[in-house]
């Protein structure tokens, strides 16, 4: 399922670096028009996270009389989900569905042989054994074969017509190779970013909740927001330091954009919500 739908994404990815001309850009470009085609679901899953902020004042009460009661307090919850017209899996269902979206869009950036190229698996072994490489790494293996293809394209360029010499250097880094922990150089830029962007967008995420729900959020709310703070910072850093760096390029990309989504959706729904509470 995941190759169908990296296999059309491949095509927009090699349109878009045609056209620009620029991996890192195109990167950041690919991200940008998922962001776009997932925006339904996104406005979906917000509409419903927001219903769902604005009941924790309600939430806490009920904590306070129901808490040592678990049963109860589930039952009471539900009640006033029920009354209030919210549900609880309508945040997450759109969250399942862009799931596999997302995953398509990671195959493409982690093998850009099989999707940005099209390059068959036979054709793919023909390059690694014209450049004397042997394939490794798992999901790394075909951003790395691809960084050798720039380097050697004379050698292997007669294999097959769709074979591309794709500058991977984005602002002096090679987007195809992968930070090390053990040499420190202009790499390291990656996956801190990336984890400083994905710290910036769990805070601005949490501070926009706090304001819907104003400031008022249950234990549970507040522990799941604490463990946010560390957990996916601390994730985006470790993977940015063992994948390879056009990966870390698209996560920073897509952690600024989810920024600037939440502003947005956050201000234009609560306007939303305010006017019909208005009439």
């Amino acid at each position: 399922m995941l190759s169908i739908i990296a296999t059309p994404f491949g095509y927009v990815m090699r349109f878009i670096y045609e056209l620009v001309g620029n991996y890192g850009l195109s990167i950041f470009l690919f991200a940008l028009l998922a962001k776009i085609i997932l925006l339904p679901l996104n406005i979906k899953s917000k509409r419903s996270m927001i219903d769902m902020q604005r009941l924790q004042p309600k939430m806490v009460e009920l904590q306070k009389k129901y808490g040592k009661d678990r049963q109860k307090y589930a039952e009471k919850v539900q009640e006033l989900y029920d009354n209030e017209g919210v549900s609880m899996s309508a945040g997450c269902l759109p969250q399942l569905i862009t799931l596999p979206i997302m995953l398509g869009l990671y195959y493409v950036i982690s093998q850009p042989l099989t999707y940005f190229m099209q390059l068959t698996a036979d054709e793919i072994t023909a390059i690694a054994d014209a450049l004397g490489h042997t394939m490794s790494g798992g999901y790394t293996a075909e951003i790395t074969l691809a960084g050798l293809m720039h380097q050697n394209f004379d050698a292997i360029a007669g294999i097959s017509d769709k074979i591309m010499q794709v500058d991977f250097n984005f602002l002096g880094i090679n987007l195809a190779a992968t930070p090390s922990f053990s040499q420190f150089n202009a790499m390291w830029f990656i996956p801190i970013l990336s984890g400083l962007t994905a710290f910036l967008y769990s805070f601005v995420s949490q501070k926009l909740n706090r304001r819907v729900s104003g400031g008022v959020q249950s234990q549970q709310t507040q522990s799941m927001n604490g463990m946010m703070y560390i957990l996916m910072p601390a994730m985006s850093v470790y993977f940015g330091f063992i994948l390879p760096a056009g990966l870390g390029v698209y996560w920073i990309s897509n952690n600024l954009l989810m920024i600037a989504q939440e502003y947005i959706l956050t201000g234009l729904l609560l306007k939303k919500v305010s006017g019909a509470d208005e009439h």
